[in-house]
C-alpha cells in the first residue's frame, strides 16, 4: 500500500508541475550529456529555460536535469552540466515541470553573488594592526601605506593619539587616487591641546571609513621629536 500510495502521490504532483509534456523527434547528444530535440516546439516560446525535464521513458527514465537554454529554430532543449546518462533518442516521452533543479538553483544564485560581490571576490577582512610609530620633523613616516596592485580596501576604522608635541605640531596628512595619482586629500594638526586623545577618522578626515585601490596615512612633526604616535587600524581587501 505504501508503494502504491507513494506511486499515486508522485504521479499527480508530476501531472501538476507539467508546464508540456512531449516526445523528442530526434536523437539528442550521442552520450546524453547536451541536449534533447523535439519538433513540434519550433516556433514556441521559451517557456523551458530554468525548468525541470524529467525523462518518462528510454534508458535514462526517471532522470531529471534543469533545460539552460531552448532554441525554438530546431526545438533543441540544451540541459544542466553533465546531461543526463543516457542518449535522449527520438520516440522518447519527456515532461517540462515548472520547477528549477538544485544546479540552476545554485547556478543563479552563484551568479548574483558575483553580481553582488563585484569585481573577483567579497571583501575579506583582515586582522587588526597595531600602530606604534614616530612623527619626525624630516619626513613623512607612514601609519598605512595600502597599495598593493589589483587590490582594492576598505580602512574600517583608525585610533591615533601622539605624545605632547610641546610647543610643536604632528600633522596626519591622507592620501588617495585623484585621477589616478595619489594625492593628499586631508590633514589633521595634533597638538599640545588635543594629543590626549585617541582620534578616530571622523575626528581626523570627517569620514566613517577610507575606502580605494591606494590608501595612505602618514604622521610628520613640524619640529623636534621624534614623538610617539600609537593607535590601531582594521581593514579589508578585496582584488579587482
Amino acid at each position: 500500500m505504501t508503494s502504491l500510495a507513494y506511486a499515486l502521490a508522485r504521479a499527480g504532483l508530476i501531472r501538476a508541475l507539467t508546464a508540456y509534456s512531449g516526445i523528442t523527434t530526434a536523437d539528442g547528444a550521442f552520450d546524453g550529456t547536451a541536449t534533447l530535440i523535439d519538433s513540434n516546439l519550433i516556433g514556441r516560446n521559451d517557456f523551458i529555460s530554468e525548468k525541470t525535464i524529467l525523462i518518462m521513458s528510454g534508458d535514462a527514465k526517471d532522470e531529471d536535469k534543469g533545460a539552460t537554454a531552448f532554441d525554438k529554430t530546431d526545438g533543441k532543449i540544451t540541459l544542466q552540466g553533465t546531461g543526463f546518462k543516457a542518449q535522449i533518442k527520438a520516440g522518447t516521452i519527456y515532461r517540462v515541470l515548472n520547477i528549477s533543479t538544485v544546479e540552476v538553483d545554485v547556478a543563479n544564485i552563484a551568479a548574483k553573488i558575483d553580481a553582488i560581490k563585484g569585481a573577483t571576490g567579497i571583501f575579506y577582512e583582515q586582522a587588526d594592526t597595531a600602530v606604534n610609530i614616530t612623527a619626525i620633523a624630516a619626513s613623512e613616516t607612514d601609519v598605512l601605506n595600502l597599495a598593493v596592485a589589483n587590490t582594492r580596501y576598505i580602512v574600517r576604522s583608525l585610533r591615533l593619539k601622539c605624545a605632547d608635541p610641546g610647543a610643536n605640531t604632528v600633522t596626519v596628512r591622507l592620501y588617495e587616487l585623484v585621477n589616478d595619482v595619489l594625492t593628499e586629500v586631508d590633514s589633521f594638526v595634533i597638538d599640545n591641546t588635543n594629543f590626549g586623545t585617541y582620534h578616530s577618522l571622523m575626528d581626523m578626515f570627517g569620514l566613517p571609513q577610507l575606502a580605494g585601490d591606494s590608501l595612505k596615512v602618514t604622521v610628520q612633526a613640524s619640529a623636534g621629536g621624534p614623538y610617539a604616535v600609537t593607535g590601531q587600524y582594521s581593514h579589508a581587501k578585496t582584488n579587482v
